[in-house]
């Protein structure tokens, strides 16, 4: 089951809610990436167990703007607009999916 969290950051007003890192769930498999077309963070779909319920195109792709130029969220978490650094929310999980 892969749990959401919320990130916010210190410095402007942008926030997410994403995993944080890899995660998994039934079917699908998620990392956190930033795109830098539409600098956003995002959790990108990076592997399936069931090609025939995700097809390979959705595979590495902004769920924003569909793009394909994604790098990996650092352990620094900092903001893809500002830099500053992205807190995760201290209420926990936001979501629970499968």
């Amino acid at each position: 089951m892969g749990t959401l969290y919320r990130f916010a950051c210190s410095s402007c007003d942008y926030s997410a809610e994403v995993s944080g890192g890899a995660d998994r769930g039934f079917v699908a498999q998620t990392e956190t990436k930033v795109c830098t077309a539409c600098r956003s963070v995002v959790d990108v779909l990076v592997g399936s167990y069931d090609s025939r319920i995700v097809p390979a195109d959705e595979v590495n792709r902004c769920p924003e703007c569909e793009g394909t130029d994604l790098t990996p969220w650092a352990a620094s978490r900092s903001c893809p607009r500002c830099k500053g650094a992205m807190r995760e929310d201290p209420a926990g999980p936001t979501v629970m999916w499968d």
